[in-house]
């Protein structure tokens, strides 16, 4: 299904089709400009409003998915933290030893 935003685009791409039909139909060139009719008004596009259904709201972002594709990052988390935690009291014992 298209996104509202592209919906909106393929109306003014329509109306642009139109224009530029309209235009070919009668063209009449003075020093190189295309003038057109001052009987003519350009017509203003209009905003599509869509009917919206109750179905297709969403109010909170599916919280299962997330957590199923990032189980592994709390382990890992807690492995550097023990492991930098080691390596810091290394370096600290190390600085009383050699120093």
């Amino acid at each position: 299904m298209a996104k509202k935003s592209r919906k909106v685009a393929a109306k003014y791409s329509q109306l642009s089709r139109a224009k530029k039909k309209k235009q070919r139909g009668s063209p009449s060139l003075q020093t190189g400009m295309i003038s057109a009719p001052k009987s003519q008004e350009i017509a203003e596009p209009k905003p599509i409003k869509s009917p919206v259904s109750k179905t297709t709201l969403r109010t909170q972002p599916e919280p299962k998915r997330a957590t199923l594709a990032y189980q592994y990052v709390k382990a890992d988390l807690k492995r550097i933290g023990i492991l930098a935690g080691m390596m810091i009291i290394i370096l600290i014992v190390l600085t009383f030893v050699l120093g």
